[in-house]
Order: structure tokens, then sequence, then C-alpha cells
């Protein structure tokens, strides 16, 4: 019976996240013109989606390279090429399934096969993540405040004079969807045998390793702060990662007709990235979307359906880029080489 109600539950939670991403997918696309916006993506050439694939790749490189220095920090030492296996395979449970197992949450658990410092090795992951939200963040603001635009009218201000009474009146139901949605997550959760049972072992692994395991977290934090230069070098490379991406994005920006400053690229980007990390929706579906289509609405009026293909390109190539971890996982190629042979001689 906890196995039926666990299974609703994890239903439940799928079919929240999906009614998310139809939501914010409707709310973006409403009144456009699809077939201009088909239109325009088909129209790419060939050569800018070659350069900005290349610019994908090249980025994901640098992500694993900085996730790599990361791990070496605290004496882990796993090959490139297995961590740039496990970073596809996050991709692709982050951009692909709709599941509440993020990316992140798979390269830590499957990190840990690769090494005997387990907790250093997910906690890795945590950092890694940590240090490229933050160096996304400051991308975003040094380029919105250091880098000067030539003509005053495609200069951007934010406004933070929100009507609340007016936010409620237009998306009112939306919004009481959204509450009722989570209430609803929650009491299932509670309610579920399985849920209690998992919150029962939760304290009682609190206090029964809870020392052990506050005292290794510490321990590598201290490491990590001792390591400065460590951490420099990393948000470096989260600027560099994010700029080769991003650049991609301009070249196919300019070639369909978005001619904004490059500034607001590195600007708007690393926002609706920052937007769609919360896990409210399959793969941020809708919300990179919508939250793109916002923020270049602001300097590229009249041009919805460019931004909108720019934004619906920007999906279609990490989606491309999701597709080599479905490989990765069916090869076990995101496991070590000697993790079959060793489970066998366990199980002997």
């Amino acid at each position: 019976m906890a196995k039926v109600k666990s299974k609703k539950s994890k239903y439940i939670s799928y079919l929240l996240r999906i009614i998310v991403a139809a939501g914010a997918l409707y709310l973006t696309f409403r009144g456009e013109n699809l077939a201009k916006i088909a239109n325009v993506l088909l129209g790419i050439n060939f050569w800018i989606f070659a350069a900005s694939l290349v610019t994908w790749f090249l980025s994901q490189v640098v992500f694993v390279a900085r996730w790599c220095l990361l791990m070496r920090a605290q004496s882990i030492h796993i090959g490139f090429w297995p961590a740039f296996n496990l970073n596809l395979l996050g991709i692709f449970y982050n951009n692909c399934l709709p599941t509440a197992i993020g990316g992140d949450l798979v390269r830590a658990w499957y990190v840990t096969n690769h090494t005997d410092k387990k907790l250093e090795a997910a906690l890795s992951v945590l950092v890694d993540r940590a240090i490229g939200l933050a160096g996304t963040v400051i991308m975003a603001f040094c380029c919105y405040w250091l880098i000067p635009v030539d003509r005053q009218k495609e200069r951007l201000i934010f406004s933070f004079n929100l009507n609340l009474s007016q936010i409620w009146n237009e998306h009112k139901w939306i919004l009481a969807a959204i509450g009722i949605a989570f209430v609803l997550s929650l009491l299932a959760f509670i309610s579920n045998a399985k849920g209690r049972n998992l919150l029962r072992k939760a304290f009682r692994l609190v206090d029964e390793k809870g020392k052990i395991f506050l005292h290794k977290i510490s321990n590598a934090i201290r490491i990590y702060c001792s390591k400065i230069f460590t951490l420099i070098l990393a948000l470096l490379l989260t600027f560099l990662c994010q700029s080769i991406f991003i650049f991609g994005m301009w070249l196919v920006g300019r070639e369909i007709g978005i001619d904004v400053p490059m500034k607001y690229y590195f600007v708007f980007f690393p926002i609706a990235w920052v937007v769609g990390s919360l896990p409210i929706s399959i793969g941020a579906l809708g919300i990179w979307e919508g939250t793109l289509k916002l923020l270049f609405g602001k300097v590229a009026v009249g041009l919805d359906e460019q931004v909108l293909a720019l934004a619906s390109y920007h999906r279609i190539l990490w989606l491309i880029g999701s597709l080599p971890g479905v490989v990765i996982h069916l090869l076990g190629a995101h496991l070590p080489k000697d993790f079959f042979v060793d489970r066998n001689k366990s199980i002997d």
C-alpha cells in the first residue's frame, strides 16, 4: 500500500511540473505567430548553426575543467573524460526527463563510484553549482553596469516598482493554482507512509552520523577556503564558460535580425539561467523562453517572433547537447571501467 501511495505522489509531482511547463509555454507564446517563428528558425544559416553548436561544446569543456579543478582541490583525481561523461548525463536528466532528480544530483551520485572520497566528491558538485550561480549573477551585474551602450534608445532601465494588486488581478488563477499545487504536494508527502518514514530515517541518520558527516563537510569547506586562488580560477572559468556560449547565441541573434548590443546578451541569458534553475518545471521549459522574451522585449521592441525564435533555438541547442547523455547511459560510460567487475566479485 505504501508503494502505491509513493508512486501516486511521484506521478503528482511529475504532473505538477508538466502543468507549470505547459502554463509557462502558453503564456510565453500566446498570441504570437508560430509560423513566423518556425520560418525564422528554419532560415538560420548552416554555418551559424555549426558555430553555435561548437560554442556549446566548448563551454561544456570549460565547465568540466572547472569541476575537475574543484575535485582536485580535495585530492580527488578523476579523468577529464569520465567527468565529461557524467556532465553530459546530468544535462540529459535536466533537459529531457520529467523527473525531480536534477542533473546535479545525478552527477553527485555517480561520481561517488569513481573515488573512495564519496562525500567530498558529492560536495564538489554542490560547490561547482554554487560557484556557477555566483559567477552567472556577477557576470550579469557587471555587464549591465560596466559595459556602456552608445545608442540612448537601447539603454535599458530596470524598474522594481511592482504593483502587486495588479499582478494578482491579472494572474490570480495561475498564482492560486501554483499555491494549491504546492500545498497538495506537501500534504501528499506528509500523508504518505513512505514520506513519513523518510523523515524519521532522516532524523535518525542525522542523530547517528551527523557528527561524522558535519566533520567531513567542515573539513572539505575548510580546504576550499584555504585555496583562494583555486576558487578565483573556478570563478574565471565560469565567466569563460558562459561567455563562449553567449557569444554563440549572439551570432544567432544577429543572423535572425535581433540587432541589439552584445551587452544585453551577457545580461539577459545569465538572468534566464538563474531563473530557470528553480526546480518548478521540466528542464526550465517555458521559463527560459518567457524570461528571455520579457527581457529582450525591453530593447528589441517589435521583434517578439525573432526573440522567441532565439529562445527556442537556445532550447533546441541544449536538447541536441543532451542526446549524447542517452548513449552514455545506455553504454554505462558514466561508470568506472572496473565497476561491473568489482560488483560481480562482491556478489560472489
